[in-house]
Parts: C-alpha cells; sequence; structure tokens
C-alpha cells in the first residue's frame, strides 16, 4: 500500500500488499539507473549528430559527413543496446510480479503439517502429497518432495532433504 493507503499499481495492476509492498515496488518498477541514463545519453549523441548533419551545409566534405553517419549509426546502435537490456530487466520483474502474485493467491490454500506444506482441505486438514518447507519459505515456490530412499524424501528444486516420516503423504478417507 501506498502513503496515501490506495494499492500501489504498476503496469495497469495492483501489486498485493504482502512481503513488503513498498519496497517490492522499488524493485519491481525501477530498472537500473545507470543503464536508463546510458541508453538517453547515446540517444542524445545521435541527436547531436543528426542536427549537425542536418544544419551543415555543402561545405562537408565527404569523408567528414561519412565520420559523422559512422557515429550517428554507433550511437543509435548503442541506444537499441541499452533499450533491449532495460525491457529485459522489465520482462524479468514482470515475469517475478506473476510469481508473487500466484503465491500470494496459493498462500491460503497451504498448510504446514511437520515438515512439510499440503494443501488444505474443505475443513482446512492437510491432505495430499508434501511440499518442500524451504523453497515454500524461501522462494514463495510449491515444489513436490519426492521420494528418495526409505528414510528420506527430497526436494527435486533445491536438493534439501527431509525424514520421510515426517513428509509422508496424507490422504482422508471421505
Amino acid at each position: 500500500m501506498a502513503a496515501t493507503g490506495r494499492p500501489i499499481r504498476y503496469v495497469g495492476r495492483a501489486l498485493p500488499a504482502i512481503y513488503g509492498a513498498q519496497s517490492l515496488y522499488s524493485e519491481v518498477c525501477m530498472p537500473d539507473i545507470t543503464i536508463i541514463s546510458t541508453a538517453l545519453t547515446s540517444l542524445k549523441a545521435a541527436i547531436e549528430i543528426a542536427k549537425i548533419l542536418r544544419e551543415s551545409d555543402i561545405s562537408l566534405e565527404k569523408a567528414e559527413l561519412k565520420l559523422k553517419l559512422a557515429d550517428l549509426i554507433s550511437a543509435l546502435a548503442d541506444t537499441k543496446m541499452e533499450l533491449t537490456e532495460i525491457q529485459e530487466v522489465i520482462i524479468g520483474k514482470d515475469k517475478r510480479i506473476a510469481e508473487l502474485e500466484e503465491a500470494f493467491e496459493i498462500k491460503g490454500t497451504l498448510i504446514r503439517e511437520c515438515d512439510a506444506y499440503y494443501v488444505a482441505d474443505a475443513e482446512g486438514t492437510p491432505v495430499g502429497v508434501p511440499y518442500c518447507l524451504r523453497c515454500w519459505e524461501n522462494d514463495h515456490r510449491k515444489r513436490q518432495l519426492v521420494c528418495h530412499s526409505r528414510q528420506t524424501t527430497i526436494c527435486s528444486s533445491c536438493g534439501h532433504k527431509y525424514k520421510a516420516y515426517m513428509t509422508n503423504a496424507i490422504y482422508r478417507n471421505s
């Protein structure tokens, strides 16, 4: 929530007020300022070169003109590369927002039981297969545990091992 009490908006959608949305907002909405300033500097240089070419009269020699055009093309290429980096940062941030929104939606459906998380049934009791405690609590990702041996289960994502008797699948009779 913003200081005004309204939800923070990013690209037309509200950010969930979880996990410190104010700090999330600053991480999500701002690509690295140096990338932006570099792109703007390259763009400014390209504009200046274009102005020189436009305002020049026939007195410029061919070699000088070719040099200025090469500078212009170089500045525009630098700008394009910087803008591509900014686009990649924004895509990464959008992906992270989607992950956090999904985690926020799932949050109410998972219940901790011993060393794992389980989906809650209609009565609110845990049922089904176990999910990794570490992945959920640290990364907010729902990762299923798999049998490693008779004594252990393991998360296929983070590799964390659990005692099997603390992470058994829970099935209830209907």
